[in-house]
């Protein structure tokens, strides 16, 4: 089970300059009880976070908005994402060069 988590608040500044509705994504793998998230901190640096389905409506309450992804998934990242978008792009094994922004990755699985 994949989720693609977003959020509205970010501490980067070029998330905040050029970013209007979505600030940052990170993908949630996991079955139906633990999940593992993975969080974008910079090119070299992706933290694991594990997490509970509790913790996940508690992040929900916090602003952040989940879309059930059931594509595959590439559990081996090669080359170093610069943004979280590449990195979540990178994970879901979407090749589109159009999505740069979080919600272009919204509105993108939003339609899948």
């Amino acid at each position: 089970m994949v989720y693609i988590g977003f959020s509205k608040q970010s501490h980067k500044l070029y998330a905040r300059v050029l970013c209007k509705n979505f600030r940052h994504c990170a993908p949630v793998i996991g079955d139906g009880k633990n999940f593992l998230l993975y969080q974008f901190v910079h090119r070299n640096k992706i933290a694991v976070i594990p997490i509970t389905r509790r913790d996940l409506s508690i992040l929900h309450k916090f602003g952040w908005q989940f879309i059930e992804y059931r594509g595959n998934i590439n559990s081996n990242i090669k080359n170093k994402p610069w943004t979280c978008v590449q990195f979540t792009k990178q994970v879901c094994n979407i090749k589109s060069v159009r999505i740069q922004t979080p919600y272009g990755l919204f509105r993108y699985l939003e339609k899948k």
